[in-house]
């Protein structure tokens, strides 16, 4: 198992496709669970702005997995890997979102998630617009500078200013039951290449 998902070995061949396959069997993920005060008062705001919806946040660590997995992983291959499926459809994500009401059947990725492709630079501004836009009915109760702090102290803890080691990947699609559907989901995946974790954040509600 490689150290990290970022450290490519220029020389080592791509696996095969039936290589790829049945790696994806020993991948195993475990919650890594974010404790600090900067992302529960963010997230508060959050909750406090999508008021009848809400929102679902979490991360995971990948603490067993092939060598072809990083791979992958270490080339910024996640969706010809599929390894975003692989975090959704785990027991462990499953369970821990289990208000997510994941389907049992995924898409190879979900909810189109690879195809807005973003910059982590731009991960603060981007959940700053998510409290000062808010939800259906309300939205954040001050200056859009404090709003931006607010995120940027946020992201601090998530990122820890390691940007090169992220990749970050957003859809507004409504791609489980738990969405409403209606103008207001949208779902981040923060994944952090250095230590096998990705963060998860789901957001919806509705008028």
């Amino acid at each position: 198992m490689a150290r990290t998902w970022k450290d490519v070995d220029p020389d080592q061949p791509r696996p095969s496709l039936q290589e790829l396959i049945d790696s994806w069997a020993t991948v195993r993920w475990e919650p890594a669970p974010v404790s600090d005060p900067f992302v529960d008062a963010y997230l508060d705001q959050v909750r406090a702005a999508y008021v009848n919806g809400g929102c679902l946040f979490g991360r995971w660590r990948a603490t067993h997995y092939a060598d072809e997995t990083a791979w992958f992983a270490a080339r910024n291959r996640l969706e010809e890997y599929e390894l975003l499926r692989l975090l959704f459809d785990s027991p462990a994500v499953r369970s821990d979102l289990s208000a997510l009401k994941i389907p049992r059947t995924l898409d190879r990725v979900p909810g189109g998630l690879t195809e807005q492709w973003a910059g982590p630079l731009c991960l603060d501004g981007l959940l700053a617009a998510v409290i000062v836009t808010g939800g259906a009915y309300r939205r954040f109760e001050g200056p859009a500078a404090r709003a931006k702090a607010l995120a940027a102290r946020a992201v601090q803890v998530l990122v820890q200013d390691r940007y090169e080691d992220f990749r970050l990947d957003t859809t507004d699609r409504a791609w489980t039951p738990w969405f409403r559907d209606v103008a207001w989901d949208s779902t981040y995946v923060l994944t952090d290449r250095a230590n096998a974790e990705i963060t998860v954040l789901c957001i919806t509600d509705t008028d």
